[in-house]
C-alpha cells in the first residue's frame, strides 16, 4: 500500500460519531492533565508493517515545550521492533526504545493524532506472538505520563473489496448497495468485518443481526465463519436516502473491510474511551453468499489499500438548510461574571452537512468592556487559532462540526465578566454557510441593553457541545485503524 496519511482512513467514523449523540463523551483515563494513548495493533508476520502512533490529549488547553514521546517494544523484543518513519525526528535512545522529538505542541480536549507515527512491524521469521507496548509522554513541566497499548503478530491476509456503486435518487427514495468482498492470496479468512463512513444521509430499512446501528445509521457487520481463499462473496444492505438530505449534491460512503483482529483492536480503543458501538438489529442474519467453514486465528491485512469500496449516490431535486446565527442578552454591575451562549441553528428543511470539514464558522466578537474569562474548547482567538479555549481575546472562531440536523442548535458558552456596566455589543457571525438566506448568518450579544436581540436566548436543542467536540476528535481516532505499508523495508 502506498504511504498513506491518516486522513485517507479518517471518515471511517463518520457514522460512529453518530453513537456520541446519545453517549457521554470520551476522556482518557488518567489523573494527569495530560494523557497518552494508542491503539492495539496487529501485523502481518512477513510483510512490511503497520503506520500508527500516539493520541495525546489535555484536560486543558496547553503548550507542552521539549516534547518526547517515547515507544518501548523491550517485552516485544524479538518479535516486533517500532521504527521511525523516512523524515521523522526519532531515534533508538535504547535498541528497543524508539524516542520521538517535537520543540513544541498545542493541546486540548480533542484528541491530537499524526504527531509522532512510527511503523510497528514483525521482525523478520519471528512467527505469531503478541505482548505490550510501552508508551510514554514527557516535556518541559510535565511528569513522566505513561500507558500501554497490545501488539500482536497475525498471518498475513488480502481482503479485496469488488466494483464501487454510483446511483442517482431524489431525497427520501429508496435504494439497495450489493457488495462484494475476495479472498486474495492462498489463506483463507476468518469472521471478516466491514465498517461504513459517513452515513448519515443513508437510513438503514432493514436492520440485521449482525450489524451495528446509531439509530437508524448502518456502522459495522461481520460475518462468522471462514471465507475461501480465491473465492469472492457479496451481500445486499437496503436503504433510504433521508428525506433531510440537501439537494442537489452527492452523498458518499465507503465500505472497508477488516480482518477479525483489525476489528478487534479498533473496537477495543473504542470502548476503553466510552465510545458506544451501537445496537445490533433484529431483522436476521446478513449472510455473505459463498463457501463456508469454520476455524479462529489471528490475521491481519498484507494490502489495506485495495480494501475499500464506495457509493455515491447523485441527489437530485432541491432540499436546502438554512443556518442562522444566534447571539445573546446578559446585563450585569460592573465586575460581574455573566454566561452567554452563542451559537448556530439548522432552521432546515436539511440536515447541514459537510465532510471533512465545518458547515460553518461560528465568528464570536466579543463585547467591548467586558472580558472572555472563560471559552469553550471549540473555540480559538481569531488572532490565535492554534490556541483553542485561551481566554481573553477579542474575537473567536468556533468550530460547530460537520453535521447539524434540523431544528438542531449548536451551542458554544463563554463566560463574560463585565469590566464596564454601559450598554455594549458583540457580534456572532457564520462564515462560509453556504445557505440559501445569508441575512440570517448575522446576531447580535448585547451587554445591558433594554431591548434583546430578535432571536432571544439559545435553546440549546442538539447534542451538547463536549459530545459535538468529540464527533471531530473520533475523525481523527478512527482514521487510526489500519495502515500497511506496502514498500521495501529500509534502515
Amino acid at each position: 500500500m502506498p504511504w498513506t496519511g491518516l486522513r485517507q482512513l479518517a471518515a471511517i467514523g463518520g457514522v460512529v460519531c453518530a453513537a456520541l449523540l446519545a453517549a457521554p463523551p470520551p476522556a482518557f483515563a488518567a489523573p494527569e492533565s495530560v494523557a497518552i494513548g494508542m491503539r492495539d495493533v496487529t501485523v502481518a508476520d512477513g510483510h512490511p508493517g503497520v503506520l500508527a502512533g500516539v493520541t495525546l490529549i489535555s484536560a486543558d488547553p496547553a503548550v507542552l515545550d521539549d516534547v518526547v514521546v517515547s515507544y518501548d517494544f523491550s517485552a516485544l523484543a524479538g518479535l516486533v521492533e517500532v521504527v521511525a518513519p523516512a523524515g521523522a525526528s526519532c531515534s533508538l535512545t535504547d535498541p528497543t526504545i524508539l524516542a520521538c522529538t517535537r520543540d513544541q505542541l498545542r493541546l486540548g480536549s480533542a484528541p491530537l493524532a499524526g504527531q509522532f507515527d512510527v511503523v510497528v512491524r514483525a521482525v523478520d521469521g519471528a512467527g505469531l506472538g503478541d505482548g505490550p507496548l510501552q508508551l510514554g509522554v514527557r516535556a518541559a513541566g510535565l511528569p513522566f505520563v505513561s500507558a500501554t497499548s497490545w501488539v500482536k503478530v497475525g498471518t498475513g491476509v488480502d481482503l479485496v473489496a469488488g466494483p464501487s456503486t454510483e446511483l442517482t435518487r431524489r431525497p427520501g427514495e429508496p435504494f439497495t448497495l450489493p457488495l462484494t468482498v475476495e479472498v486474495a492470496g492462498p489463506t483463507a479468512v476468518e469472521r471478516p468485518s466491514v465498517y461504513f463512513t459517513e452515513t448519515h444521509a443513508f437510513r438503514a430499512t432493514r436492520k440485521f443481526n449482525n450489524c451495528l446501528y446509531v439509530l437508524d445509521r448502518l456502522r459495522n457487520c461481520w460475518f462468522e465463519g471462514t471465507f475461501t481463499p480465491g473465492a469472492s462473496y457479496s451481500a445486499v444492505w437496503p436503504f433510504l436516502l433521508g428525506a433531510d438530505t440537501a439537494a442537489p449534491g452527492t452523498k458518499r460512503t465507503e465500505a472497508t473491510w477488516l480482518t477479525a483482529a483489525e476489528a478487534a483492536d479498533y473496537e477495543s480503543f473504542l470502548a476503553g474511551h466510552g465510545y458506544s458501538g451501537g445496537e445490533p438489529g433484529t431483522d436476521g442474519e446478513l449472510v455473505l453468499t459463498g463457501e463456508l467453514g469454520l476455524r479462529p486465528a489471528d490475521q491481519a491485512d498484507i494490502e489495506p489499500s485495495n480494501n475499500r469500496s464506495t457509493l455515491s449516490v447523485t441527489v437530485t431535486g432541491r432540499n436546502d438548510a438554512d443556518l442562522a446565527a444566534v447571539g445573546a442578552a446578559v446585563r450585569g454591575a460592573a465586575g460581574e461574571l455573566r454566561s452567554v451562549t452563542v451559537g448556530v441553528r439548522n432552521d432546515g428543511p436539511a440536515t447541514a452537512e459537510r465532510s471533512g470539514g465545518d458547515v460553518a464558522v461560528v465568528e464570536v466578537t466579543i463585547p467591548p468592556g467586558t472580558t472572555a474569562t472563560a471559552v469553550p474548547p471549540d473555540c480559538a482567538p481569531l488572532t490565535d487559532p492554534e490556541a483553542p479555549g485561551l481566554a481573553g481575546a477579542t474575537a473567536y472562531r468556533c468550530r460547530p462540526g460537520s453535521l447539524v440536523q434540523p431544528a438542531f442548535t449548536v451551542g458554544f458558552v463563554f463566560e463574560l465578566r463585565v469590566d464596564r456596566a454601559n450598554p455594549a455589543d458583540g457580534a456572532v457571525r457564520l462564515i462560509g454557510a453556504d445557505d440559501p438566506d445569508a441575512t440570517n448568518d448575522r446576531a447580535a450579544i448585547t451587554v445591558n441593553r433594554a431591548v434583546p436581540p430578535a432571536d432571544g436566548p439559545l435553546p440549546i436543542t442538539g447534542a451538547p457541545a463536549g459530545t459535538l467536540a468529540a464527533l471531530g476528535a473520533l475523525l481523527v481516532v478512527v482514521g487510526m485503524i489500519t495502515i500497511v505499508l506496502a514498500r521495501p523495508r529500509t534502515g
